[in-house]
Parts: C-alpha cells; sequence; structure tokens
C-alpha cells in the first residue's frame, strides 16, 4: 500500500535512537485464518496493528490491518514515530508499506517500508523481520531527522 503523506503539525516528540535487541523468531507458518491469529492476540502472543498508520493517513481498513509478535510492533511504533518525525519536517512526502507473507501464512514474515520525497530523491528503506528469520535484527533507526541529509538509508 502506497500513499502520500499527509501535512503534519510540529510536535516535540523525537524518534529515539535505541535499538530493539534481536529476539529468536517463533514459526507462525500454520497460522491460515484471521480467527486463529486473532485468538493469538488474546493470549498476548501477537499484536494487532495497523500496516500503513492512521496517523501517517493509513485507512482504518481489514486490508491495512494485520497481527505481528510483540517485539515487531514495537519496531513498527518506533518506526512510524521516526517517518512521523521526516514527514513533519518535509523530508519525506511518500511511503509505501508491504507486508510480506510466506506461504498460506496470515501472519507476515516481513514488513518493508520505503519513504521517498518526491522532489529531493530523498529515500529511506527498513525492514522489520518477523518471524522465519532464525534471530530476527533489530530495526536500524533511521537517521536523525534534524541531522545532515543522507539520500542513500
Amino acid at each position: 500500500m502506497a500513499l502520500p503523506l499527509p501535512l503534519l503539525p510540529a510536535t516535540a516528540a523525537r524518534a529515539r535512537q535505541q535499538t530493539v535487541p534481536a529476539f529468536a523468531a517463533p514459526d507462525f507458518s500454520t497460522i491460515t485464518t484471521r480467527a486463529e491469529a486473532a485468538r493469538l492476540a488474546r493470549k498476548h502472543v501477537l499484536v494487532r496493528i495497523q500496516f500503513f498508520p492512521t496517523e501517517l493517513g493509513g485507512p482504518k481498513s481489514k486490508v491495512n490491518t494485520g497481527y505481528v509478535t510483540l517485539e515487531a510492533a514495537a519496531s513498527h511504533a518506533r518506526l512510524v514515530e521516526m517517518l512521523a518525525a521526516y514527514a513533519e519536517r518535509g523530508r519525506i512526502d511518500r511511503l509505501e508499506i508491504v507486508p510480506e507473507y510466506k506461504g498460506a501464512s496470515v501472519i507476515p514474515n516481513r514488513i518493508r517500508m520505503t519513504a521517498t520525497h518526491s522532489r529531493t530523491g530523498e529515500r529511506h528503506e527498513r525492514s522489520i523481520e518477523i518471524w522465519d528469520c532464525g534471530f530476527c535484527p533489530p530495526l536500524d533507526p533511521l537517521p536523525d531527522p534534524d541531522g545532515v541529509r543522507d539520500v542513500t538509508a
């Protein structure tokens, strides 16, 4: 799903530069229905998220809703916070979010996010690994949005 980003009011929120530790990823290959995913969410194994965050203009729809691990949800929230800071500063104006699935599982094994600016060419790509990745790598934070512009990130 790709949408242009709305203009956001300036806020004092800053992207934190802490690293989420790596974790051993479970196998969700047998979770093939949303009902099974919802059951795991009730057991606090999974968390329901909006892939394209509503605070950045994403729709509240079934196609934009998914289930991920607690660690992936934390990484997703952190990345959304960083992207919001970039949008507030006019450094990005387009965001593409693509959940990737393996087999028949309804749990994405990865979420790819690509943030770009249509005029400057600034581009940032990040992936959140969820399962089937051994020890999933931690989220690589975006550079400071007020720092030097690195369009190769």
